[in-house]
Formats: C-alpha cells, structure tokens, sequence
C-alpha cells in the first residue's frame, strides 16, 4: 500500500502563519520592545500571511494569480499599516494598482496560448 501525497494545504499553513505573527506579536509587546499601536497590528497579521500567500502562488498551478494578487494586497496593507506615520500612502497605493494591473495582462496573456 502506497502512502497518499497530498499537497501542502493552503489553509493550515496560513493559519500557521498567522498564529506563529500574533504569538510573535504578543511576546514583543508583552516584554515592552515596542510600545503598543492598535494602527499597526494588521502588519503583524496581514504582512506575514500575505508572504505566505505570495509564495504559495507559485505552488498553487491554475489558481497561481488569485494567490499572488491576494499576496501582494495583503502585503501593501501591511505596508501602509506599519509605515502609516512616516509614508505617504499614495504612490504606495499606485505601485500596487500597476502591480495588478501587470499582473492581470500576464495572466490574460498565458490563458490566450
């Protein structure tokens, strides 16, 4: 009798991921290395799982597009929550609409061949 193969399951690891970012989270400021800021604790959550996500797309075969500009919203709202008091959110919002945009024509251009 064979072993089954199964694919990496996208769900346990990005609840992997998320419990491992909020218990990292709740050690750093529970031992006081940063000050508290409720603005950025969805970096803490959205920054890593967008990561994952990211990475995932590159396992995730016909469903690769949907991973990836999950990833990277998930990334730039980590990078706006995190980096909210000393960047200008604008051209942060701009690179990720081109993002998408470069994005969807590759992924429309692979389905035409």
């Amino acid at each position: 009798m064979k072993p089954e193969s199964r694919m990496f399951n996208y769900g346990v690891g990005a609840m992997a991921v998320v419990a491992i970012s909020i218990g990292l989270a709740a050690i750093i400021y529970g031992l006081g290395l940063l000050s508290f800021d409720l603005y950025v604790l969805p970096a803490w959550i959205l920054g890593p799982w967008g990561v994952f996500t990211a990475i995932y797309s590159l396992a995730a075969g016909a469903q690769s597009s949907y991973y990836l500009v999950w990833g990277i919203v998930m990334i730039t709202v980590a990078f706006i929550s995190a980096f909210y008091n000393v960047a200008n959110i604008l051209p942060v919002l701009g690179v990720l609409v081109i993002v998408l945009a470069v994005i969807g024509i590759v992924t429309h251009m692979r389905g035409r061949k």
